[in-house]
């Protein structure tokens, strides 16, 4: 990597992924599971998260300078890492497929129900192409300040609905039964998306000694936001898990008024989650780039985000279903994300025993 980044832009670069999936309906997805169980079960995988954490942190220590990618190359050869490097490009396409998705409908069923959805996706195209031509060092300098004041809109958020609480209606607190609440809820840990990231993010820091302090706090923020979030949920609308609404959070901010003269602050928070969605694609988008650099040696790969984009484009026209796009958002990058979690987990076993037997 030809450039570094400090321990606030990692931070910030972390927290951007754990927002964006704070308002993508990650938290009706975990509400759906533990019902009114869900705020401890923030609590619980939050712990199983810290814990992971900490483990991946363990077994990246001995790869300073080398991301999953690269070390799935010193576990198994080229096949591997090309095997990897893919399932990899998938899960970023999935998020960059989505999110798109998830937010052009947004905006043309509340705001612009007259405008071609083609014009809504190439507002989200054309502005990841351009990001994708500035460069991966200042998206993630940009995206220290969109962190800012996204963090903000949730406080201002929480603090403006806070008088609509009916703290009643998270009893039963352990939710319905233990079952749901922590041995099937414990699959919410893919709440904590942030986690995958780590394993691309020791390379990028300019101090590897900060990797542990990063991730941990970045954890613990994620999940304080995403614990706020949960309980404003089920003590407003108890009835969130059962709702067809695009982005549960938007509920929320129908909810807050400042005075008899600043109504309707929702297109507020929306146009601050479009920027926030904006860096979080452009992320996504610059680590398909890295990989498909490391799987073909190709040193100009950013040119071809504009094919990716391309693709990405074509794929939402061709597939409008919105079903579809539930299945991607609510199973397979559940599923998907928890299955390469434990394949970078094992991978990184491996390389660390590997190394240790060749020290010998």
């Amino acid at each position: 990597m030809e450039f570094k980044i400090g321990k606030y832009q990692a931070i910030s670069f972390i927290l951007i992924v754990m927002i964006n999936k704070i308002l993508l309906n990650i938290p009706k997805e975990i509400i759906k599971q533990s019902q009114t169980g869900a705020a401890i079960n923030v609590i619980f995988t939050c712990i199983l998260a810290l814990l992971l954490t900490l483990f991946i942190c363990s077994l990246v220590k001995k790869f300073p300078d080398e991301d999953i990618i690269d070390i799935s190359k010193f576990v198994g050869s080229k096949p591997l890492q090309v095997l990897l490097g893919i399932a990899y490009i998938l899960f970023f396409s999935s998020i960059i497929i989505t999110v798109i998705y998830e937010f052009t409908n947004l905006l043309q069923v509340i705001y612009f129900p007259t405008t071609s959805v083609y014009l809504l996706l190439l507002s989200f195209i054309i502005p990841m192409a351009v990001a994708s031509k500035i460069g991966f060092k200042s998206i993630l300098k940009t995206n220290t300040i969109i962190t800012i004041f996204i963090l903000l809109s949730l406080i201002v958020i929480f603090l403006g609905t806070i008088t609509n609480l009916r703290i009643t209606r998270i009893y039963p607190i352990l939710g319905t039964n233990i079952n749901n609440t922590f041995i099937k809820g414990s699959i919410n840990i893919f709440g904590y998306g942030g986690l995958i990231y780590l394993f691309f993010l020791s390379p990028l820091l300019k101090n590897k000694k900060d990797f542990k302090k990063i991730a941990i706090i970045s954890i613990l923020i994620s999940g304080l936001f995403l614990l706020f979030t949960i309980t404003i949920l089920l003590t407003i609308f108890p009835f969130i898990s059962h709702s067809e609404e695009i982005l549960s959070m938007y509920l929320l901010t129908r909810c807050i008024e400042f005075g008899e003269f600043i109504q309707r602050t929702d297109a507020i928070f929306i146009f601050l989650w479009i920027i926030s969605g904006f860096s979080y694609l452009s992320i996504s988008l610059n680590f398909i780039n890295i990989i498909f650099e490391k799987l073909t040696t190709c040193n100009k790969s950013k040119n071809y985000s504009y094919s990716f984009l391309g693709i990405f484009f074509a794929i939402i026209i061709l597939f409008k279903n919105q079903s579809l796009f539930k299945f991607l958002e609510t199973y397979f990058y559940k599923y998907f994300i928890l299955g390469l979690l434990f394949i970078s987990l094992i991978i990184l076993i491996i390389a660390n025993k590997k190394k240790k037997g060749n020290s010998i």
